[in-house]
């Protein structure tokens, strides 16, 4: 069997970048969320330093830090651990031994069930996978691989920069930077949520909304305490549910149209009207060409809105399923062209719906506006499950025993050109 290396790294004040919902589709048919199946991610830690100022226990810090963010969320059962640590100084000289080589041409070190956190002290590791500077305005990448056909991540990695920046970040920047390098390592998708989707990297970045507004997943670096969003808590949640997740919340599903056709690619955001919370879901975010969007929310009365992705989040800044390579905008006609549309129901906009917990409310939600709305259908479980007993294990493929080859994708997935927080 082939096998994938979903890679993602952060460039740091670039104003260029290659390329919430699920990050990775596969399994079977190819439209199955990738996750972990045991919810239970151990991280084994290296032992050196991160860079000059900090030493291995202040990054060990940064680090659970960052698993104590997406830890606290208590509708999810994912629980991020170190353990099992590495008692080596991984550098430009070893890491091949530790993590999957840039190169791709060999058999490589992924069938160990260790999933490394690596501290880059002098960037040597980052300009070995993307060429000599690049560690000036790297600060990161992470990677999780799986089968073709399979739907879970066999094992994944962290390469965090400890070169001293142009523009150095603080512990609590750093941290929050590890920690969406993380959300993508476990399967999270990008997300705009309900901002402003003409904000511009160059221009007025950060600026459409107070720095809670954003998420922490959104393309860039906005948000600036160190607590999820509404819609951060909603796409870990969808991917890695408690056990009575769909009793407790309702779910809101339908499909997005213009002119009765599907609309592939666009911004679905709702607010409840009482805590203003938002929460986000790209339409045809599976991928099976209906339109379909679905969210598990909170039961409450929330207003239904569209909008265009950002024409910035393109390739491995993208927000949902549709970028394949490095110049991908996140959408496809007619979704480029959306601005903001309030979903009316036939009526005045907006149209209040009501989310009951363990009821499905159904809508159609065309792009002028109309539609309808469905109460009390049963909720279409939609979520990975898993196997908190599961252990790791790595099957070859081909003739004879080794791991399977690992081919990156032929356009890496960045993520952000990270905007470090530039609110005044």
């Amino acid at each position: 069997m082939l096998k994938q290396l979903y890679t993602l790294f952060a460039l740091f004040l670039s104003a260029s970048a290659m390329a919430a919902g699920p990050l990775v589709l596969e399994g079977p048919a190819g439209n199955t969320p990738v996750s972990y199946n045991n919810p239970n991610i151990s991280f084994n830690i290296e032992s050196g330093s991160l860079g000059p100022t900090r030493d291995n226990d202040a990054a060990d810090q940064l680090v659970l830090d960052a698993f104590a963010l997406w830890n606290n969320i208590p509708t999810s059962i994912i629980n991020l651990s170190q353990a099992g640590d590495i008692p080596v100084d991984i550098d430009g000289s070893n890491f091949n031994s530790y993590i999957p080589g840039p190169a791709n041409s060999a058999i490589h070190n992924d069938n160990d069930c260790l999933n490394p956190v690596v501290y880059d002290s002098d960037g040597s590791i980052i300009d070995a996978f993307f060429g000599t500077g690049a560690s000036d305005t790297v600060v990161g990448f992470a990677a999780s691989s799986l089968f073709i056909g399979q739907s879970y991540f066999t094992e994944g990695f962290a390469v965090i920069n400890g070169k001293t920046l142009s523009r150095p970040l603080t512990d609590n920047e750093l941290t929050l930077i590890i920690a969406h390098e993380l959300g993508h390592a476990f399967g999270l998708d990008h997300s705009q949520a309900n901002i402003d989707n003409t904000e511009s990297f160059e221009i007025d970045s950060c600026d459409s909304a107070p720095n809670l507004a954003y998420p922490l997943m959104y393309p860039w670096a906005c948000r600036d305490n160190q607590n999820a969003h509404p819609d951060d808590e909603a796409s870990l949640s969808m991917l890695y549910p408690v056990a009575d997740y769909y009793a407790t919340h309702g779910q809101l599903s339908g499909t997005f149209l213009s002119a009765g056709a599907p609309v592939l690619g666009a911004n679905l955001w709702v607010q409840d009207t009482s805590t203003g919370a938002a929460y986000s879901i790209v339409s045809d975010y599976l991928k099976q060409g209906t339109g379909f969007f679905s969210l598990m929310l909170p039961q409450g009365t929330y207003e239904l809105h569209a909008n265009s992705i950002n024409d910035e989040f393109f390739g491995g800044s993208s927000v949902g399923p549709y970028a394949s390579d490095m110049n991908d905008l996140s959408f496809q006609a007619p979704a480029n062209n959306i601005g903001q549309v309030t979903f009316a129901a036939g009526g005045a906009p907006p149209a209040l719906l009501t989310i009951t917990s363990g009821e499905a409310t159904v809508v159609v939600f065309n792009k002028d506006g109309s539609g309808s709305i469905t109460l009390g259908e049963p909720i279409a479980d939609l979520s990975p499950t898993h196997d908190t007993a599961a252990v790791c294990t790595i099957t070859s493929s081909g003739g004879g025993g080794g791991s399977p080859s690992l081919p990156l994708l032929a356009a890496l997935f960045c993520i952000p050109a990270y905007r470090i927080f530039s609110k005044k």
